[in-house]
């Protein structure tokens, strides 16, 4: 990746440590960090007028960024806190009747399990579609549909060893059989290309604190616009009308919610996080998404060109079309191989009963040789 050095630079811990953890926590940017810190300080020392109108323009940018970014429409976004926050609200939001079922895998991270189990409440049958080997089954799916079958939702990359599912077939099935079609993003969006269009996706949910770079308590909600007049407001705060940032006129209580998934916002925004977010949402645009999925692959395929004559049984799927940038194997005592890991300052996860690595654009082959080096001393 041309100037990897500079932007190296944005990641001052990469003097310290080797960092494979974005699937759980990717860092702040130097720039993002700054960026954040302006805000605070003009809230400490330069309060005006326009610090309000400012704070505005800056949600529609990041809007904009997000709609670019998965191929959408600006209308389609809102701005949420996390990925559950946007799962709930497609939840709540629809028209469940009892007897109808949801179809979930059964590799699913909690996050996208217990907004549809709250259903169950209202009739609603909750059924886990079996995988095989760890990844998610088309053949399962198909026999797991009944007339009753009303949505499916499932994550873009599974969250502990990789697989990138192939929401374009997934997303054909589901519109021939008339499902919703609802994808959990967080595990892929900003290191892997996502079309909500070609993937004829109807809601996807995502937080930006994992590969896009922010901090917890930011994130995004699409929702298909075939759906913004059918999904019921939950919940409805005052954000979520038309005030055309006009605020001298409050005791108006006739306003509708907007037409755009800005009705999904409902009150006071986090500026300090959201300034975060929108300068690491603008170095992912600089480099590029799928210049980035690339470089990712590429760090990995060094390792696995080592994995695949080595004691290690690599876990993750290795066909083109299902890889992404979470990449996981065994070993025995894989306990102990984490723990020397993180002794020796690379930083990756366990997650059941794998090493889980999770490199992003800024990490280098060199990087890569540190780990390999570490796993041949511990054959």
């Amino acid at each position: 990746m041309k100037n990897l050095s500079a932007i190296r630079k944005q990641f001052p811990f990469t003097k310290n440590i080797i960092y494979f953890n974005h699937a759980a926590y990717g860092p702040i940017p130097l720039n993002s960090l700054k960026e954040t810190l302006k805000y605070y300080h003009t809230l400490t020392h330069r309060l005006d007028q326009s610090t309000e109108h400012h704070s505005f323009e800056l949600l529609d940018k990041i809007r904009e960024i997000i709609a670019e970014l998965i191929n959408s429409s600006t209308d389609e976004i809102a701005l949420t806190f996390n990925t559950s926050y946007g799962l709930n609200i497609a939840a709540s939001g629809l028209d469940f009747k009892a007897g109808e079922e949801i179809l979930l895998s059964d590799c699913e991270f909690p996050a996208n399990v217990y907004p549809w189990m709250n259903l169950r409440e209202k009739g609603v049958k909750i059924k886990f579609i079996k995988s095989e080997n760890g990844f998610f089954s088309i053949e399962n799916f198909i026999k797991s549909i009944t007339s009753k079958t009303k949505l499916l939702s499932l994550s873009f990359v599974q969250f502990f060893n990789g697989y990138k599912n192939d929401l374009e077939q997934i997303g054909k099935i589901c519109r021939k059989n008339g499902i919703i079609f609802v994808v959990d993003g967080i595990q892929g969006v900003g290191s892997s290309v996502l079309d909500v269009k070609k993937n004829q996706i109807d809601f996807l949910s995502c937080g930006g604190q994992k590969w896009l770079l922010s901090v917890p308590g930011t994130g995004f909600f699409f929702c298909s616009k075939k759906f913004l007049n059918k999904l019921k407001l939950s919940f409805f705060g005052w954000l979520g009308v038309d005030w055309k940032v006009d605020f001298t006129d409050l005791l108006r209580y006739n306003l509708k919610p907007f037409t755009s998934a800005r009705r999904f916002e409902i009150g006071s925004y986090s500026y300090s996080n959201l300034r975060t977010f929108y300068a690491s949402l603008k170095l992912l645009e600089k480099i590029g998404i799928p210049k980035i999925q690339r470089q990712n692959l590429a760090l990995l395929d060094r390792l696995v060109d080592y994995l695949e004559d080595s004691p290690y049984q690599i876990k993750s799927s290795l066909e083109p079309k299902h890889r992404s940038s979470i990449f996981s194997f065994s070993a025995k005592n894989g306990k102990k191989l984490y723990e020397k890991l993180i002794k020796n300052k690379i930083i990756v996860s366990y997650r059941e009963g794998l090493i889980r690595l999770s490199p992003h654009f800024y990490n280098t082959t060199s990087e890569i040789d540190q780990l390999i080096r570490i796993l041949q001393k511990n054959q």
